[in-house]
């Protein structure tokens, strides 16, 4: 199984859970420790949120679960989203928020 795809099938295994253990990991994907830890770094820069408590009964606790993925923008999209706001606010500037009767007396 391909990296991607044992990422995604992860996500999924943790999905269901609310906490969990690499030995969670290492178990259902037949993966070495050190590739599960690796594997816990990739999810959480995708956006699996999670705290770590050690002792006995500790784990990883997952903090909520959807997933924010982060979307990332070229210059181009930055500046169109950036005009595209900057509009919206003009507009609030423009007769149409004035009433009838403000059009009357003016």
């Amino acid at each position: 199984m391909d990296k991607a795809n044992r990422l995604n099938q992860e996500l999924i295994f943790l999905s269901n859970k609310n906490i969990f253990h690499i030995t969670d990991l290492v178990e259902e994907f037949h993966i070495s420790k050190r590739t599960a830890l690796r594997d816990i770094s990739d999810l959480e820069q995708m956006g699996l949120s999670f705290y770590t408590e050690n002792g006995r009964y500790g784990g990883y606790h997952l903090i909520s679960k959807e997933l924010l993925i982060p979307i990332t923008f070229n210059l181009e999209e930055i500046n169109a989203i950036f005009f595209a706001l900057n509009a919206l606010t003009s507009l609030s500037a423009t007769p149409f928020a004035k009433s009838y009767k403000q059009f009357m007396t003016s």
